[in-house]
């Protein structure tokens, strides 16, 4: 193109040579023809070769004829099918064979490709197995239910809570500690009234007598009692002497407080015979008798609640556990709370009994949370505290230890919570850390990086490739068998 005269640069497309059919090339060629100050036209009945060179702004004709026509070379009415023997084309085209200079050039370029890729194609490949390692967090969180109102959130994590409710009966049986004595026999004895005046006096029957003590006795018949008199010997007045008369007399109360000394009964309970006489119990009064009976009191009944309470207590956990589990829930024990229903005893107070049965209901209520409400706020908590470095390898979770603390409308939960991780690789980082090192000392790499394994590939070798780019690393997943200690 430099060597000709012509003011125009005519190149027809050939359909075995597809150098114009590629924009390059067409940019290429229209920048040579630009600088060597032609006009370039291409020729070519592929559609392909027109839309590009219109793209690239080149003049194009899809025959020699139309070119003529445009150039004035041919009449309209000359211009006739190219395969007219007849017609003479405008333009011959021909291949030209490469010359020894563009060999050359293509030796280079092939050479320099095949450098090119022998300097950045990797000559060794690292596979990279990451260790699975435990990591360990205590993560707080408040449990919420659906009844709490006006709660402070703070920055913890909320955890929704659902109340579990269950009716409750117990039953416990007491011995009664309350006694209540019974008299069974009255006592009996004798008494004796004295009457120290002239007048006699007249005792009715079921006149009352007793004790200092309150012990009080009934005359069991009528008598009366003479006035004194004066005694003689021998015509000879010697003294004299006051009227007495004995009486048997019954205890008012049954029992053995009736059993009273000799001497014990010295008084009336009408004061008008108390005026005229005096009344003694010469012997003991005797045959009264007793027996103690068990009786329940309020005491009892407060002992056997409780006792019922415990029990109740004791199963509210389980059975809302029950509960709870059956909607995919699970339990916090220690919000469980009892309230009174009802306690109904077999006999009442003050009822005579050896022991009372109480039946006691109570309703058993207490908060849970479900299972996957749990582990998404733990995995939203672990994603967020774990260190960027690292990765969760599998949203399991293993609790240790769930400690729960009711604090009003709210519940404050600490889990300590173990979950598998492992630690991010970058290849490329790897790479940089692999280059040059001894085969050998890949095994320690290993160990300070926390990977289960790092194999070579060929392994043949003393020493790894010096730049980074011609190692291949290739990381993988940990293997789900082992566990060690967390970072």
């Amino acid at each position: 193109m430099r060597e000709a005269s012509e003011p125009m640069a005519i190149f027809v497309d050939h359909p075995l040579v597809p150098v114009l059919k590629n924009p390059v090339n067409l940019g290429l060629l229209q920048d040579y023809a630009r600088e060597a100050q032609r006009q370039l036209v291409i020729i070519s009945q592929d559609a392909l070769v027109e839309s590009l060179a219109e793209e690239l702004g080149i003049t194009w004709y899809e025959s020699e004829a139309s070119l003529g026509a445009a150039l004035g070379v041919l009449k309209a009415d000359d211009v006739t099918d190219s395969s007219d023997p007849i017609f003479e084309p405008l333009v011959s085209t021909s291949l030209r064979r490469p010359t020894l200079q563009r060999w050359l050039v293509l030796a280079m370029a092939v050479l320099a490709v095949g450098l090119l890729y022998y300097t950045l194609t990797p000559k060794v490949t690292v596979l990279v197995t990451p260790k699975l390692l435990i990591y360990q967090e205590r993560i707080e969180l408040l449990g919420v239910g659906p009844h709490a109102t006006n709660v402070d959130m703070g920055n913890l994590p909320v955890l929704p809570l659902h109340v579990v409710k269950a009716v409750l009966e117990t039953e416990a049986t007491v011995s009664t500690t309350g006694s209540q004595v019974i008299g069974t026999n009255a006592a009996q004895g004798v008494a004796v009234f004295i009457n120290e005046g002239d007048q006699a006096v007249t005792v009715p029957q079921g006149t009352q007598v007793h004790t200092g003590t309150g012990v009080v006795f009934v005359t069991h018949g009528a008598v009366t009692v003479p006035g004194r008199s004066t005694e003689y010997f021998l015509d000879v007045a010697a003294g004299v002497k006051a009227g007495q008369k004995e009486v048997q007399i019954i205890a008012v109360e049954k029992g053995e407080g009736g059993n009273v000394a000799a001497g014990r009964i010295r008084e009336f309970s009408d004061a008008k015979l108390a005026a005229s006489l005096v009344v003694r119990n010469p012997e003991a009064t005797t045959g009264g008798a007793s027996v103690q009976k068990m009786i329940v009191t309020e005491d009892d009944l407060r002992q056997a609640e409780a006792i019922c309470r415990r029990q109740a207590q004791l199963r509210a956990g389980e059975i809302l556990q029950g509960k709870a589990a059956e909607a995919g829930s699970v339990l916090v024990l220690e919000s469980v709370r009892l309230e009174d229903v009802s306690l109904e005893p077999s006999i009442g107070i003050g009822s005579e009994g050896q022991a009372v049965q109480v039946v006691a209901r109570f309703e058993a209520q207490g908060q849970s949370f479900r299972r996957k409400d749990l582990g998404e706020v733990l995995q939203q908590e672990l994603e967020r505290k774990v260190s960027p470095d690292l990765a969760l390898f599998e949203p399991r979770f293993e609790i240790e230890q769930l400690v729960a603390v009711p604090q009003g409308q709210t519940i404050a939960i600490e889990a300590d919570v173990k979950v598998p991780v492992y630690r991010r690789f970058v290849a490329k980082d790897l790479a940089g850390l692999l280059a040059g090192l001894r085969l050998q000392d890949v095994g320690e790499l290993a160990k300070a990086l926390d990977a289960e394994s790092i194999l070579v590939q060929p392994s043949k070798m003393e020493y790894l490739p010096r730049f980074a780019h011609w190692i291949k690393v290739e990381v993988g997943m940990p293997e789900a068998t082992v566990a060690s200690t967390g970072p």
